[in-house]
């Protein structure tokens, strides 16, 4: 005789749990994408207030010595590029070693924008690649465009601080 209750699930029951699975998936993969971009987003703006505080560092230093950040121009901002092959800083009669404040491996590539007159630092841009090829023709950026930047052109800009006046906030 054989036994009457085959135990186990039908196709039917299968098929169902499965195309649950894709529609689930189908809804949660974006939005994981989303939570990857906001990750990158605020790791490379922790990067850029990490430089923004180093180059603020160096400047105050510069100050100290009656250094100038100007080298003879009128300038009302000069960009300082930070990479790994240039940490090392030269402002008339100051040299700042930038790897003591951002340690040996750092790695990236930043644009600060320096005011000389207020030996101040107005906003650092940041990415991962250490040429600094995306950060060329980029100013200051909201959240908003930092988004769109990510999405459309595929890359990650940091920012410190982001720029709330266009934000609408």
């Amino acid at each position: 005789m054989r036994n009457s209750k085959v135990k186990g699930f039908t196709l039917i029951e299968l098929i169902v749990v499965i195309a649950i699975i894709g529609v689930l998936a189908a809804i949660l993969v974006p939005s994981m994408l989303g939570f990857v971009r906001s990750a990158r987003i605020s790791a490379a703006n922790a990067n850029a207030k990490l430089v923004n505080t180093a180059v603020a560092a160096a400047l105050t230093q510069c100050s100290i010595a009656n250094g100038s950040v100007s080298s003879g121009t009128t300038a009302t901002e000069v960009t300082v590029i930070v990479s790994p092959n240039a940490l090392t800083k030269t402002w008339s009669n100051y040299t700042a070693d930038l790897s003591n404040y951002l340690g040996d491996n750092y790695t990236g590539c930043a644009h600060a924008q320096v005011n000389p007159a207020t030996f101040a630092v107005n906003y650092v841009l940041w990415e991962s690649d250490d040429s600094g090829s995306h950060l060329s023709g980029y100013n200051q950026l909201s959240a908003n465009e930092q988004e769109s930047i990510a999405k459309d052109a595929g890359f990650v800009i940091g920012c410190f601080p982001l720029d709330d006046s266009s934000s609408g906030s």
